[in-house]
């Protein structure tokens, strides 16, 4: 596909998957309706328009097999120390990236990081990632949502039992009323479609 200029890009969709889940064991395999977590995000991937070619990265052979009952190819497996709890995305996805060129000979201009455990995502939403990436000088766009509870509200508990405020100034009379709070947005986890060059170059997802 092209950018705003003209040029063509093409955009590498990376799925990411693990066995070990510190919370559910082996979820993204536990059954969803009727299909495993993992084949949805899998099938909304693989009808994109803007995705030129859609990989899972995972350390498990079993999920690789899943996964590709729904489209997706998984050409290598992920290192183990990459499978841990606190391995950073930046390094998955720095691996896929690397070991999918290194595979195919060729670039890619974007990356899209999609987590296999968000299976309410639709295809147009990950192209609309890919299209707004494109269309200006930024270096990622991602997903997200409004957030429902503000953080001016919110408090933390000390050691000895008290509350703190989360926000250090305190709650005004006109942060008590949510109209007159700035709208705040989470990202939902779904889909980061990064440039490959500003990602490489700040060596994070954002």
């Amino acid at each position: 596909m092209t950018d705003n200029a003209g040029k063509i890009r093409r955009a590498l969709g990376v799925i990411v998957a693990r066995r070990k889940s510190t919370r559910l064991p082996g979820k993204v395999l536990r059954p969803l309706s009727a299909h495993p977590l993992i084949g949805y995000i899998c099938s909304a991937a693989v009808r994109t328009i803007q995705l030129d070619r859609v990989i899972l990265s995972t350390e498990d052979h079993e999920i690789a097999s899943v996964a590709q009952r729904y489209g997706v190819e998984a050409p290598f497996l992920r290192p183990q120390h990459l499978a841990e709890d606190f391995a950073a995305d930046y390094e998955i996805l720095k691996h896929a990236v690397e070991t999918v060129e290194e595979i195919e000979g060729r670039s890619y201009d974007d990356i899209v990081l999609m987590q296999s455990t968000t299976p309410f995502v639709e295809p147009a939403t990950i192209d609309a990632c890919v299209d707004l990436l494109r269309s200006g000088d930024f270096g990622t766009v991602f997903a997200s949502r409004p957030v429902s509870e503000p953080p001016d509200w919110m408090f933390s508990m000390e050691e000895n039992g008290r509350a703190k405020r989360f926000k250090a100034d305190a709650i005004t009379e006109g942060q008590q009323h949510t109209q007159n709070l700035p709208p705040l947005f989470l990202p939902t986890g779904a889909v980061y479609a990064c440039r490959r060059k500003a990602f490489m170059a700040q060596e994070s997802v954002y």
